[in-house]
């Protein structure tokens, strides 16, 4: 468990790993309908809304990451934490949106802004409850 901790603690170290996921957060949101198969894996019900709860709970996970190797007063963490929060359930709206009006074959789906909700959520609540303890909250 010390390894995966190591891990995440040098992916946030850098911007590089939080720019990666989100740009490819918003090319799979942005994927045309007809080119997400439909059979096999694919066709299990609700596995987009499990994508959706692990791209978002991943995006606040690796920017807080990221913001923990920043300089900010203690006080200042929980702020942070929910504003990257607040960040990514704008995002996930925004790309609802982005999706009905640009996107061939997409609709808008307010289940996908409640799995991204959960998952933005989730790893708030996470990193609430035991980043301090996993040394993820607060340096």
């Amino acid at each position: 468990m010390k390894f995966i901790f190591s891990l995440l603690r040098q992916l946030g170290s850098t911007m590089l790993f939080p720019v990666i996921w989100t740009i490819t957060l918003l090319v799979l949101l942005c994927l045309p309908g007809n080119s997400i198969p439909g059979k096999g894996l694919f066709s299990i019900k609700h596995l987009d809304k499990v994508a959706h709860i692990g791209l978002f709970g991943g995006f606040v996970l690796f920017w807080r990451l990221y913001a923990w190797t920043r300089k900010k007063p203690k006080s200042a963490w929980p702020y942070v934490l929910i504003g990257i929060t607040l960040i990514s359930f704008l995002l996930g709206i925004a790309m609802e949106y982005v999706q009905v009006n640009f996107i061939p074959d997409r609709n808008f789906d307010i289940g996908d802004i409640g799995a991204d909700t959960i998952g933005s959520l989730l790893a708030l609540i996470i990193l609430g409850k035991f980043g301090g303890r996993l040394g993820l909250l607060i340096k």
